[in-house]
């Protein structure tokens, strides 16, 4: 009895053994794939990048995507291609790396006559600077014949404060312009530009009643080149006022000649514009036997002007020859060449202005040589002229 109570014990020792063993392994198994997973997964903080893309897509701008994002994904968050957009050159399954700059281009078009190729090379491009009350201000590349309209529709439109009235938005740009969209400005205040010779050309926000030199002032003064002849200082500005301050004009220096009855004959260097009255002056002025009523001191020189100052003769008062009643052409006034038969007031200008730039007649003949006093006229009066 004892032997077989014995082999009982043996038997439920052993089946505890197995049974306890058991839920070891059960535990085991339940809590291990935990440990595997704490120790084999990392925690990862997603990196967020920024890339900006432009051209043919619907909501051009600036995007983040997640590290790792191909171009397919920032082309669809910016609302995906338009129907112009070509593709055909661009690698949808690039990586977009931190900072990118995305532009899709558009599609050229065809012709019969005309290759891709050939109108490609047609399109010119030229930057804009749009400032001032758009969204995303800006350099912006674009084609040549695009209006300001849509270059403000490139930069993402005007703000809520933008005040357009005074742009022309159907204006085409040209290459390196800058549009400046102002703001609204409060009643109380005015607007103006100011362009041209100041220091500092730009908009301005003034008090109501303020005048044009002190927005000269606040724009830094005036540069040495402005003119001011044409400026009323004293005007009172109004919004939207465009004022520009242009620069004195370039005037050239020429060679002109005088010579005779004058204190310094010489060649003077001097400016386009000059008179025969400055010119004299610049020369020291007229010598006492100069014959002042020959001289038409209110004609403008050119280059290359000779001034012969004529002498006074005896016979200054009637300008007739001492031995008969000839007209002196190289003495005479207007009113005495006016005596002569077919000359008037204008050929006996001319014949006063000829010899002041080129000299006194050496022969009656010479006088064909004044613009408009052909043979015939000589013929008419070559019996009562002489030298």
């Amino acid at each position: 009895m004892k032997k077989y109570i014995s082999y009982l014990l043996i038997v439920i020792g052993i089946g505890g053994f197995m049974y306890f063993n058991k839920q070891e392994d059960s535990v085991t198994q339940i809590y291990q794939p935990l440990n595997v997973i704490q120790t084999t997964t990392e925690t990862k903080n997603e990196v967020k990048i920024y890339a900006e893309i432009k051209g043919e897509v619907r909501f051009p701008g600036v995007y983040t995507i997640s590290e790792g994002e191909i171009l397919r994904a920032l082309i669809d968050k910016a609302g995906g291609l338009t129907e112009k957009a070509d593709i055909s050159m661009i690698n949808q399954a690039q990586l977009v790396v931190s900072n990118s700059f995305v532009i899709i281009p558009r599609k050229t078009e065809e012709n019969f006559y005309q290759t891709t190729t050939e109108i490609s090379e047609t399109i010119r491009y030229i930057f804009v600077d749009i400032k001032g009350e758009v969204k995303y201000p800006g350099v912006y590349r674009v084609e040549v014949g695009t209006r300001v309209y849509e270059c403000i529709e490139e930069a993402g439109g005007l703000k809520e404060n933008a005040d357009a009235t005074g742009i022309n938005l159907s204006a085409i740009v040209s290459d390196g312009m800058i549009i400046e969209v102002p703001e609204l400005v409060n009643e109380s205040k005015v607007r103006v530009y100011i362009g041209g010779e100041v220091n500092k050309p730009g908009y301005y926000e003034l008090e109501e009643g303020t005048v044009i030199s002190e927005l000269i002032i606040l724009a830094g003064g005036l540069t040495e080149k402005a003119d001011t002849k044409k400026l009323v200082f004293t005007k009172v500005l109004v919004n939207g006022d465009y004022i520009v301050i242009d620069a004195l004009p370039i005037v050239e220096k020429i060679y002109v000649s005088i010579r005779g009855e004058i204190k310094y004959p010489n060649i003077y260097y001097v400016d386009e514009d000059i008179t025969v009255m400055e010119l004299i002056n610049l020369a020291g002025g007229l010598l006492d036997t100069a014959k002042a009523s020959a001289i038409n001191y209110d004609q403008v020189l050119v280059l290359g002007s000779v001034v012969v100052i004529p002498a006074n003769s005896n016979n200054e008062d009637n300008d007739i020859d001492n031995d008969s009643d000839l007209i002196n052409i190289n003495t005479a006034g207007l009113e005495r060449l006016m005596e002569l038969v077919g000359i008037g007031e204008i050929y006996g200008q001319r014949i006063i202005d000829y010899r002041t730039e080129n000299g006194y007649f050496t022969t009656i003949e010479e006088i064909m040589l004044v613009p408009g006093i052909k043979e015939s006229v000589y013929e008419a009066i070559k019996d009562h002229i002489t030298v």
